[in-house]
């Protein structure tokens, strides 16, 4: 049961005095509403449940409706589709392939490349089968290689590329949406083995060719759209810099948080003042909140982490916000507060992208960002000087967000730094700081296995700490 708390307000200005107090009041009901309630043996049929998922096809786009097209993955008569290119036993067997293991195991996108955008077009297709190649021969665990790693799967490569050189150089507008499909199809097997510089040389291209049929949402396909801002982002986030695309019509944005972002909206209020400069991340902070409730408002409904087309509509706008955030150079003064909140602005910012690259991850999704985003973390949480107690809260959801992303062996500096913030804000334990995390931005599913590890390490730290301040 919720208890009241009053404070005391004599004279006007007094409110600034008990800002601290009124938001650790909140973040306790808030922190304790979030902690998991332990099951000790009960059954949760939702998440414990085995859901079979005959073939995991996206869900509708609401207005933006997936055109209904005929896909040999529903109809299961290969022989009776008709194909973009012409077909001998050699390219069925191919296909047969991919349409098997489509419907037996999920990969963003997969379902839908093939059941649909995949099938209409000759160099699409082409590109298709060039995959089928290397899911082929693959084992289990395995990369994914290059497609120069295999004759056959080469084979395949160069006619797509003919196909596309062809068209390009006799371009005309009926062949436009083709090679918009055809071109990101090679997006997505670079995407797929994390070849990035690759995967930005053929978005310039694709820019262009979408940039003349006037935008993405004139792209004929809706789930193309949303496939093609999916892999922008990946790209974008793999080098931190701003996306290609636009968010495509029909993303997620206005979402119903009820009151999971209120905490967060307490601490944006305090600092607004106090801190200027860090102004422009609240927005993007608080489109990672709002994608963090939709995930916990709806991750129990079976299928929900199977459903690439949801996701790349959720994290879409969020990740662009985070994306297109300017850099800002360290100021040369370490005394001014501007230098801690410099740095406490990339250090918010970077723990964005490892939530959300986290959530990816859950979603199926390849995220080789994570670990240069961990990494950078790590390094930013080294500069020299720093207050991370310049809004204390934030900084310590931060580190702890960045901290759950790493391993054992490579978290105890974020957990020193954790330690200090805590300290800074008077909490004496790690349920009282996974409390203010979890009032901040949280979704249990994606942390629930590491939480306990991490809090005995924050404990342990704490306790040799105040040990060490007893015996000097």
């Amino acid at each position: 049961m919720t208890q009241f708390e009053f404070v005391n307000v004599g004279q006007p200005g007094d409110e600034k005095k008990h800002a601290t107090r009124v938001r650790r009041h909140v973040m306790k009901d808030i922190g304790k509403a979030r902690r998991k309630p332990k099951t000790s043996g009960e059954t949760n049929i939702a998440r414990n449940s085995s859901v079979a998922v005959s073939a995991p096809k996206s869900k509708s786009l609401g207005e933006h409706d997936q055109a209904l097209v005929s896909s040999p993955l529903d109809e299961c008569q290969l022989s009776d589709f008709v194909f973009p290119i012409e077909m001998d036993e050699e390219r069925r067997s191919l296909a047969r392939f991919l349409f098997t293991q489509a419907q037996d195991s999920y990969r963003p996108f997969g379902y839908v490349w093939l059941s649909t955008i995949g099938l209409s077009d000759a160099a699409a297709c082409y590109i298709t089968l060039a995959n089928a190649v290397l899911y082929k021969n693959m084992k289990p665990g395995d990369a994914k290689p290059e497609f120069s790693t295999s004759v056959e799967a080469m084979k395949w490569y160069t006619l797509s590329l003919q196909s596309i050189a062809k068209r390009l150089a006799s371009p005309n507008d009926g062949s436009t949406q083709g090679l918009i499909t055809a071109i990101s199809g090679f997006i997505c097997h670079d995407s797929s083995i994390g070849n990035f510089t690759r995967q930005e040389i053929h978005l310039q291209g694709l820019k262009r060719l979408v940039d003349g049929i006037g935008g993405i949402d004139e792209i004929t396909d809706p789930i193309l759209r949303f496939m093609i801002i999916w892999h922008d982002l990946s790209g974008a986030s793999y080098r931190n810099s701003r996306p290609y695309f636009r968010i495509p019509q029909g993303s997620i944005t206005n979402i119903d948080t009820k009151s999971d972002t209120t905490y967060l909206k307490l601490l944006i209020d305090s600092w607004d003042k106090r801190c200027p400069y860090l102004g422009d991340v609240q927005d993007a902070l608080q489109a990672t909140a709002a994608v963090a409730s939709y995930v916990n408002q709806h991750c129990q409904k079976p299928g929900f982490w199977v459903d690439d087309v949801t996701a790349a509509r959720l994290l879409g706008p969020a990740l662009h916000k985070v994306l297109s955030l300017e850099g800002r150079a360290l100021p040369n003064d370490p005394s001014s507060q501007e230098y801690s909140g410099t740095a406490a602005r990339e250090a918010f910012r970077r723990s964005a992208l490892i939530f959300l690259a986290s959530l990816k991850a859950k979603f199926g999704g390849p995220a080789f960002e994570l670990r240069r985003h961990l990494d950078d973390f790590g390094e930013i949480s080294r500069i020299p000087h720093v207050d991370w107690a310049v809004v204390p809260e934030l900084n310590l959801w931060a580190h702890t967000i960045a901290a759950l992303g790493q391993e054992s062996a490579r978290r105890d500096w974020h957990v020193l730094a954790i330690v200090s913030i805590m300290e800074s804000a008077g909490f004496t334990s790690s349920v009282q700081a996974l409390d203010v995390v979890r009032g901040v931005i949280w979704v249990d599913d994606l942390f629930a296995d590491k939480v306990e590890t991490v809090c005995r390490e924050i404990d342990s730290a704490l306790l040799s700490k105040n040990h060490t301040e007893l015996t000097q």
